[in-house]
């Protein structure tokens, strides 16, 4: 059992075969294979520690990653770690420069992209990811230019990073130019979608999505992806890494700054497995169980305790950022060692099952729920 009152046997863990393994360090597709990865910001040290060791690794992102790697290496050994540049948040692509090459500034000499991605491995990074600024959408100049300056690369620890902005799933044509151009990469591509809001939020979007992981032949990881990422997953995806918290489940556009939040309701969003999606604490004790009791939470974080139970507090959001990585964590135990088949399959089983959650939901509060659009995409 996961939660009271709601039940979606489909969703329940399995660790037996999450054991223990050795980092495949410099060889990408080998680290990515069988393991779920975590987008780690603000609590990355703390997040990381509660990663299971068999399944799990984790992009560490923002100014102070690359201060806090070795700290979190030496703590966590198991765990692969990689480092995301920052010019997939500040840099905008162009087809004469898709890169953006910051100097060793212990060197005299201007570095190559090659050169860049040595340095990023010898500072600890478990492997390279490639600078690719954001691309805007139609840009074809610019993303192709990306491609062609990772395939030069003779390598097996680069990621193809490809940022881009969400419109590039909005319409066909591109959506087919990006599909062909993945296709054409030597390495395997790690793709995410800028946006203020959720990038991937409209149907007509989710389907998008779900048809560029049914088409591409390359290796692709659903980076910086919300539960999408477990419908990539089911539809051909490498991996997915998923976010704690909002802002780490998307890129905000360069220059830009996601929706304002309220601050008035800084409670985490906690992930209700069951349901497959993310809800706010303050959401659920004033809407869902302002007259019944809330649902009781049995993962290694809440032990028993109310699920919304948390407020805004800094401490009180970190709990709530932590239970999220334990509870993809154990979602993503139900994958290990499933073919594609047989993802898929499990996928549908579990989307079915958590809109069987909804009716059990409603009897326990005594009216009807919105199920989210999301949910009735992947159920379609």
């Amino acid at each position: 059992m996961t939660f009271t009152v709601i039940a979606n046997p489909a969703v329940m863990p399995d660790f037996t075969l999450g054991k223990p393994r050795r980092i495949e360090e410099g060889d990408a597709i080998a680290l990515f294979t069988d393991r779920q990865f975590h987008v780690c910001g603000e609590n990355m040290r703390g997040e990381v520690a509660l990663m299971h060791e068999g399944l799990a690794g984790a992009f560490l992102v923002g100014a102070n990653a690359p201060k806090h790697l070795l700290e979190i290496r030496r703590a966590n050994p198991r765990i692969p770690l990689v480092i995301e540049p920052m010019a997939l948040k500040n840099y905008l692509a162009t087809s004469s420069e898709p890169f953006l090459i910051e100097d060793d500034p212990s060197s005299l000499f201007a570095m190559s992209l090659d050169a860049m991605l040595d340095w990023q491995r010898m500072n600890g990074s478990d492997l390279a990811v490639t600078p690719t600024g954001q691309i805007r959408v139609g840009d074809s100049a610019a993303l192709k230019a990306a491609l062609s300056g990772a395939n030069a690369l003779d390598r097996n620890d680069v990621l193809l990073a490809l940022p881009m902005e969400a419109g590039w799933l909005s319409e066909p044509q591109h959506l087919k130019q990006l599909i062909a151009v993945i296709n054409r990469s030597r390495h395997p591509v790690l793709l995410t979608f800028t946006s203020k809001a959720n990038p991937v939020e409209s149907t007509k979007r989710l389907r998008a999505y779900r048809q560029l992981f049914t088409q591409v032949t390359v290796p692709v990881i659903a980076y910086r992806a919300d539960l999408v990422g477990f419908d990539a997953l089911a539809h051909g995806a490498l991996a997915s890494a998923i976010g704690s918290y909002p802002s780490l489940r998307r890129l905000n556009p360069v220059g830009k700054h996601g929706f304002a939040m309220d601050r008035e309701d800084m409670s985490p969003h906690i992930f209700v497995a069951d349901m497959l999606r993310f809800v706010r604490s303050t959401h659920m004790r004033r809407d869902w169980f302002a007259g019944v009791a809330a649902l009781q939470c049995f993962c290694t974080v809440c032990r028993g305790q109310d699920v919304d139970r948390l407020h805004g507090s800094n401490p009180e959001r970190v709990i709530g950022h932590n239970h999220n990585v334990v509870a993809v964590d154990s979602l993503y135990s139900t994958y290990v060692g499933l073919d594609q088949a047989k993802r898929r399959t499990l996928w549908a089983d579990q989307t079915a099952g958590a809109l069987d959650t909804y009716p059990q939901l409603e009897t326990h509060i005594g009216r009807p729920l919105k199920i989210p659009a999301d949910l009735l995409a992947w159920t379609a």
